[in-house]
């Protein structure tokens, strides 16, 4: 029963670290951070790999 619970709370630490770290740079692009901390904590590589392609919010793309 202790190594159950050891184990979920280093899987529970290491999502909310995957969300921080995704919201971190969701506010560097302008995106909101609570959004993408729950995508980031679920869906870690995909969300941030998504936020790099993703043009920052507020600025126009010129041609």
């Amino acid at each position: 029963m202790f190594a159950l619970m050891l184990a979920a709370i280093l899987y529970l630490t290491l999502i909310s670290m995957c969300g921080r770290h995704t919201a971190r740079y969701a506010a560097q692009r302008g995106r909101s951070q609570a959004i993408w901390f729950i995508w980031g904590g679920l869906f870690y590589p995909l969300p941030y790999i998504v936020l790099a392609l993703l043009p920052p919010v507020g600025k126009e793309m010129t041609v």
